[in-house]
């Protein structure tokens, strides 16, 4: 099918005004203790001078942080800045997938309906880390390279500085687009060699401790895997919460489809280009099927399959739309269910939420906590935000350290098995405490925390020197709801 004419410029802008109104839908609505407070920490670490990796660990290349510290220096501290931008983000994704489809052959309807796919896919759910951010860098690397395979491969390049295997994905997209060998490699070794520029910095101040953190954490991230769930057991027939529990499968289904349109069709290369951000989409799904792993592949399959619909014959292109109109089911119904059915909310105390709403509980919880804690830490002494136990931990509130506006003692403000539950990083946090004389440590005691999983985060790890660090130099104070108040004997 012959290319068709790129789309006008006014209906994109709408369309951009449309996905971004739609991501912001319920931009206000909800909190991350642990994801949203990582990514607002390492933020605040870095607008006050700290450097990844050799200052603080982070499991992540340092795009997203950099670009929420940005956010930080200009904004000052904020739970809205970042979401801004998040929206942005996947606003213009949605956009740039509707143009890669529409020129490459889509009709206006099914270029729509890829459009509908994305923003659903991109505003729900609506997460801090690097994922969408990288995936808008890649898909707009292959979506560049149609015209100029240098400038996607800088796309690809930087991308990689978000998320290594969606950049490494990015690039191989752009050397399927290339036209030729000597192009396609020229543009691989652009493209790394972008993501190491980027990376240089980092590297030469702290570089076993970059590698370290963001490439052997691989060998640990699999304490946190879980198995995909198909059984509907206590959901009943509800439909909109089948659909929730089965979209990863279905994801991961479409995605096997793909590879088997590969084979059997042997479509032209350029239109594979997006296939390599399915493939590492599927990897990061599968590593935890849940809503906060979704938006690589949901985003990828989107693209694909509308290219695939693009050339396939009637007998299959049913099939693809159906695809398509899944994933766009997905987010627009996981949107209108936040509007709709709202949840019992408050707004985010401490100064630093800008009309963002939390959990009613939560809230009157941390209007109490808040003030006590600065009255005991003035001048703003650092406060310790541990989970129930640091011998077996599933997640942890580092956004409770950016509330109070009080710095960790530690340079761990993740709470991750494999990292915190080791001897070596507790011995370091409990020196930590008594070098900052860190007055102040509270438990977070929320079931998200108590939870305990089928996987390595489910077990013990045998080492106690921190619980028992804190046990002999602390004492209950108060408790706030889910947050246990601790002050040095």
């Amino acid at each position: 099918m012959s290319a068709r004419p790129a789309p006008g410029r006014a209906l994109e802008a709408a369309l951009l005004v449309a996905g971004a109104l739609l991501g912001a839908a319920a931009i206000r609505s909800g909190v991350g203790h642990h994801d949203e407070g990582l990514m607002l920490a390492w933020a605040d670490r870095i607008a006050a001078g700290q450097w990844p990796y050799r200052d603080f660990w982070s499991n992540y290349p340092p795009g997203q942080a950099l670009v929420d510290a940005l956010l930080v220096k200009a904004f000052g501290p904020s739970l809205l800045a970042w979401r801004i931008v998040r929206v942005l983000a996947g606003a213009l994704l949605a956009v740039v997938g509707f143009r890669l489809v529409r020129e490459r052959g889509a009709t206006p309807a099914v270029a729509l309906l890829a459009w509908a796919a994305l923003a659903g896919a991109l505003a729900w759910p609506l997460t801090p880390g690097p994922s969408a951010t990288a995936v808008l860098l890649g898909l707009s690397a292959v979506a560049v390279a149609r015209r100029s395979v240098i400038a996607g491969a800088v796309l690809a390049g930087i991308g990689g500085a978000f998320r290594y295997e969606v950049g490494a994905a990015a690039a191989l997209g752009v050397m399927l687009v290339a036209p030729g060998t000597r192009a396609a490699w020229q543009a691989a070794a652009i493209a790394a060699g972008t993501t190491l520029l980027a990376m240089l910095p980092f590297l030469i101040v702290a570089p076993g401790d970059v590698v370290d953190q963001t490439i052997g954490f691989l060998g640990i991230a699999g304490l946190q895997r879980t198995d995909l769930r198909l059984d509907p057991g206590g959901i009943g027939a509800d439909p909109n919460k089948l659909l929730e529990l089965w979209f990863p499968s279905f994801l991961l289904a479409a995605a096997a489809a793909l590879a088997i349109w590969v084979v059997m069709c042997r479509p032209q290369r350029r239109d594979l280009a997006a296939l390599p951000i399915v493939a590492v989409g599927a990897a990061y799904l599968l590593s935890r099927p849940d809503e906060f792993h979704l938006v690589p592949l949901s985003a990828g399959v989107a693209v694909a399959s509308t290219v695939a619909w693009i050339g396939a014959t009637s007998r299959w292109r049913g099939g693809w739309l159906v695809v398509v109109a899944v994933i766009a089911l997905h987010g627009w119904e996981r949107q209108a269910g936040v509007l709709l059915h709202p949840p019992a909310q408050a707004a985010v105390p401490g100064g630093v939420g800008d009309g963002v709403r939390m959990a009613s509980h939560e809230a009157r919880a941390l209007r109490r906590l808040i003030p006590r804690v600065r009255a005991l830490t003035p001048g703003g002494g650092s406060v310790l935000v541990a989970p129930p136990r640091y011998d077996r931990v599933r997640v942890g509130d580092p956004l409770l350290n950016v509330l109070l506006r009080r710095p960790d003692p530690s340079r761990y403000d993740v709470i991750q098995p494999g990292v915190v539950t080791t001897a070596a990083v507790q011995r370091e946090i409990a020196r930590d405490l008594r070098r900052r004389h860190t007055r102040v440590v509270v438990r977070w005691l929320g079931s998200a925390a108590r939870r305990v999983e089928a996987n390595g985060s489910g077990r013990s790890s045998g080492v106690h020197l921190l619980d028992r660090a804190i046990a002999r130099d602390y004492r209950r104070l108060a408790r706030y709801g889910d947050w246990l108040v601790l002050v040095r004997r």
